[in-house]
């Protein structure tokens, strides 16, 4: 029998649930659904990246389509341009690492961070087999002192490619021009500049890292995933890769802002999950496809999908975006603090 004395003991403990926050999950599973009204959303996409896996099963799998939006991908090579296209009006969601952002904020294009894409970094410094590494073995910071002279390609001039190469070259006490940057875009031209000699080395993002493995043509130097490189490098784990809007834009359509970050929230929870991987990979065939000159196609691909599906998330770390902050005013690239509050958008997902 189930006393008053009873009820008020279970109502107690249900209280001290509550207080502890023991019911934020589902509180959050309750939230409510956000649907647009068929507005279209044009979101950056790198040709020949292998990082879409989110953006394309937003599309595809309906994600957005649920939240009442389009969702169109448009393909622009590196995360300066894509800003560009942000105030030029072509783009309506610009997709980069945080500091290549947080540089154009402080040059006074108005953007906000809005969801996360991947949190921790995402870039490998791979060097083409062959080139002398003597101190390798060493570890950072010594094993950079090998770099010295060679010709690095990154994604454009002035990207988180570069900016993030420029950091591991101080940070071993080197200049950051000890190497001479050559701008290759994004990874399948940059592979095919490495195998004809025009770079030695790539600061890039997959499918590069795989290939090479793959194909055993190039050596890992840093693999920043593994929290390698310098410790203001480690500390931007958190808000690494980034979506973001202009500001006004945001202002203008808050609905549509908040669709898609349910709908990208959705469409990440999807991707994470193990047991949607078979269909995830034939979702990816159908966006992406190795060019025909690379061998074992199949299984690059394969392994692609295993190693990067676990990767995503959309929270956005506060704490790493002050990291940012800091990390891109003792490099010189920016003079004044750069507020989170500010510079991301209040109901961005938290960690």
């Amino acid at each position: 029998m189930i006393t008053i004395k009873r009820c008020r003991a279970l109502a107690g403990i249900l209280g001290a649930m509550v207080a502890a926050g023991l019911f934020t999950a589902s509180a959050a599973q309750a939230q409510d659904k956000i649907v647009a009204n068929g507005e279209t959303v044009r979101i950056q996409e790198y040709p020949g990246a292998v990082i879409h896996f989110t953006q394309w099963v937003a599309a595809d799998k309906g994600f957005c389509e649920a939240h009442g939006l389009k969702c169109e991908m448009v393909k622009i090579p590196s995360g300066p341009v894509g800003l560009q296209a942000l105030v030029a009006g072509s783009l309506d969601v610009t997709f980069a690492s945080t500091e290549v952002t947080m540089q154009a904020a402080s040059r006074g294009n108005d953007v906000q961070l809005i969801v996360g894409h991947s949190p921790d970094n995402i870039y490998t410094l791979s060097v083409k087999k062959g080139v002398p590494l003597p101190n390798k073995e060493k570890g950072f910071p010594t094993s950079v002192q090998d770099l010295k002279g060679l010709k690095v390609g990154v994604t454009a001039r002035g990207s988180g490619t570069e900016l993030q190469t420029r950091a591991v070259l101080t940070g071993a006490k080197m200049s950051a021009d000890d190497v001479t940057y050559v701008a290759v875009g994004g990874p399948g031209t940059a592979y095919g500049s490495m195998l004809s000699g025009q770079i030695d080395a790539g600061m890039m993002f997959e499918p590069f890292r795989t290939i090479c493995l793959v194909q055993d043509t190039c050596v890992d130097l840093l693999d920043f995933a593994r929290g390698e490189g310098p410790a203001e490098i480690s500390a931007l784990n958190g808000a690494f890769e980034t979506y973001a809007a202009r500001r006004n834009f945001i202002e203008k359509n808050p609905v549509v802002i908040d669709a898609f970050i349910q709908a990208m929230t959705e469409a990440t929870a999807w991707v994470n999950d193990p047991a949607n991987q078979v269909e995830l990979l034939e979702l990816v065939k159908k966006r992406f496809q190795l060019g025909a000159d690379i061998a074992d196609a199949d299984k690059i691909l394969e392994e692609l999908v295993r190693r990067g599906a676990p990767l995503y998330g959309v929270s956005i770390d506060r704490g790493a975006v002050k990291a940012f902050s800091d990390y891109l005013i003792n490099a010189g690239l920016i003079t004044d603090p750069v507020d989170p509050e500010s510079f991301v958008y209040r109901k961005a997902p938290t960690p």
